[in-house]
């Protein structure tokens, strides 16, 4: 039994309410996130609806990160490195345990 992580992070700023980095250079910035403090990851486009603290209703492209083999305090750094980079309220974080093994 292990756990896995999906994050979801909306990419559009917290302040302007639109998406200030392309969906490209997002796919960029995670994938070498991932790349220097994990052993691997999944990224998925979606769209996501988001409701600001201010009340504010989104719909906005959302990237779905799924980890395996990590530990809460990485994807907690992570999270926080995200919300800086990206400049959001929060990154979503859905933790399960499952059934999982390298073949």
């Amino acid at each position: 039994m292990i756990k896995k992580f999906t994050l979801y992070l909306g990419l559009n700023d917290k302040d302007s309410k639109q998406q200030e980095i392309s969906t490209i250079d997002a796919y960029k910035v995670v994938s070498n996130l991932i790349s220097k403090d994990f052993d691997g990851g999944t990224i998925f486009e979606a769209k996501g609806i988001y409701k600001h603290d201010d009340g504010t209703i989104v719909t906005e492209t959302t990237l779905r990160i799924e980890l395996l083999f990590a530990s809460q305090e990485q994807v907690r750094k992570l999270c926080g490195t995200l919300k800086q980079i990206f400049n959001q309220e929060s990154v979503a974080v859905q933790e399960e345990v499952i059934n999982s093994e390298m073949w």
